[in-house]
């Protein structure tokens, strides 16, 4: 498992296999498939390349920090069965081309999670 930081260096989830988790590792936020990042949607929401979440303006949401202990989250089949019913909803496969940008954005990474598909795109 491994932290992913805000822009302060400040642990806001887990990345364990490609399931983004929260804090206490027990909620599925998202998945990374490819390097396509979804949220609570049925579309992608961003891109993941060199270790960075982006969002689709290339902004910078997140970074991967440090691997931790535990390597798996307590409730690994809860969590797995959560991925995969996230998994299960995916309708657009196509992901957008993302150019890299190296300043961060100021929404906080639960936040780009979390939006609704059209909110995405506009910030």
């Amino acid at each position: 498992m491994t932290t992913i930081v805000n822009d302060k260096g400040e642990t806001v989830a887990y990345l364990y296999l490609t399931i983004i988790l929260d804090v206490s590792q027990s909620k599925v936020l998202g998945l990374i498939l490819g390097n396509c990042v979804f949220g609570q949607h049925t579309a992608p929401i961003g891109k993941f390349f060199k270790d960075t979440f982006r969002k689709q303006n290339g902004k910078i949401v997140a970074k991967l920090g440090k691997e931790v202990f535990p390597k798996k989250p307590a409730d690994e089949k809860k969590v797995l069965a959560d991925a995969w019913s996230m998994l299960s909803n995916v309708r657009e496969h196509v992901c957008m081309w993302v150019e890299e940008n190296e300043k961060w954005t100021q929404e906080n990474f639960i936040s780009f999670l979390a939006v609704e598909e059209s909110v995405a795109i506009a910030v």
